[in-house]
Formats: structure tokens, sequence, C-alpha cells
């Protein structure tokens, strides 16, 4: 009897020693390892590509202005997108740029709002 129950002890122990080690494995495992945890910190960098822009144009403004009206005097108005595409700059920078054409008196470009597009006539 007394080894039957030393027996049922012994069970006891090892059931109750699988069932805890197996709680703070998952214990461990949904915490990240950050409490009792032989993992050490993970660090993460995150490095930004660095991008080149060139800011020097192969055009001056004044070699700009001439293709702008060249092409106004050949086709009658000029718009923003084949104004960039002429002269290589981005839409932005174009828009910007006939805008300062259009405002300066010395000029003769003239902006003409046609619904939501805007058009430049000399």
């Amino acid at each position: 009897m007394k080894a039957k129950m030393n027996i049922l002890r012994a069970m006891f122990i090892a059931v109750v020693a699988l069932f805890s080690s197996s709680a703070f494995a998952q214990h461990r495992y949904y915490h990240k390892g950050q409490f009792h945890s032989n993992r050490s910190a993970r660090k993460v960098i995150v490095v930004r590509p660095t991008t080149v822009v060139d800011i020097t144009y192969r055009l001056s403004k004044q070699d700009r202005l001439d293709m702008a009206l060249a092409y106004i005097r050949a086709h009658k108005a000029l718009s923003i997108s084949q104004y960039s595409k002429i002269t290589g700059l981005k839409i932005a920078t174009a828009e910007a740029e006939l805008d300062a054409f259009a405002v300066s008196h010395s000029n003769p470009i003239k902006m003409v709002i046609n619904g939501k597009k805007k058009l430049y006539v000399v």
C-alpha cells in the first residue's frame, strides 16, 4: 500500500512538472521572449535609399521660353503636359514655370483656363 502511494505521488509530481514546463514554454512564446528569455533584443535598422536629383537642366529658362513660344506659334496652344514633355521638366515644375511666364508682363504668353485644363496662348 505504501509503495502504491509513492508511485501515485511520483506520477502526480511528474504530471505537474510536465504541465508547468509546457505552460512556461507557452508563456515565453506568446510574450516574445520578454520574460525569462535567453534571446537578445532584436534591433531593426531601416535605411532609406538615397535619391539623386539632377537640378541642373540642359536648357536655360530663356531657351525653354523660346521653345514654348515656338510651340504655341506652331500649334496655337500649349498644355502643361506637352510643355513637360518637350522640356524634360516634371509636371509641377512645368506648371509653375508656365504660370511665371504668364504672370510676367515682358512675355507674350497668356494663360487661358478651359474647364479644368490650363492652356497657354500668345
